[in-house]
């Protein structure tokens, strides 16, 4: 019968780390494309969505995933449909981070301030967000490898300061 692999996502974030994918995501609703709004002045400041979550410092708590590695993945899958069995895994790091400690981050990689406003939760958002990713890990024999903060945010703000004149 027809075999599957089904690979579950959580926040996909940064850019092409060679560069050749410059593309820049239009009216994003993501964190990691509007802190880089903001770092390169095409937004004045950005919403922090409450600071009351049972977080370390009260913002929430997301696990992003590298697309390059959401790539890697994907690979890893259709050379495991040759021989295995139909599966579902998530493809994750295992650890989140804050918004206001992305925030922090991208302030140090730009160089450039980041305002932002604290205003209400929005509806439905969980405090955090983080997933395991072991079975990928024994099934595809994958691992992410470019999903660490600093990477996600270098490979965003390439692009984010090549197609924007930076304020």
């Amino acid at each position: 019968g027809l075999k599957y692999v089904s690979l579950r996502y959580f926040n996909a974030a940064g850019y092409d780390p060679k560069g050749r994918i410059l593309g820049l995501e239009q009216n994003p609703a993501n964190l990691l494309p509007i802190v880089m709004e903001v770092a390169s002045g095409v937004r004045d400041k950005m919403e922090v969505f409450g600071d009351d979550y049972d977080t370390p410092d009260g913002t929430g708590v997301r696990d992003y995933i590298h697309v390059s590695d959401l790539a890697s993945a994907h690979v890893k899958a259709l050379d495991y449909l040759q021989s295995g069995d139909s599966i579902m895994v998530n493809l994750a790091t295992g650890e989140g981070y804050s918004v206001l400690e992305v925030i922090e981050k991208a302030r140090e990689i730009t160089g450039h301030p980041i305002p932002y406003e604290i205003t209400a939760r929005r509806e439905g958002d969980p405090a955090k967000l983080i997933a395991t990713s072991e079975s990928a890990g024994e099934l595809l024999d994958w691992e992410p490898k470019l999903s660490d903060l600093e990477s996600l945010l270098k490979t965003t703000w390439r692009v984010y300061s090549a197609k924007k004149e930076i304020n």
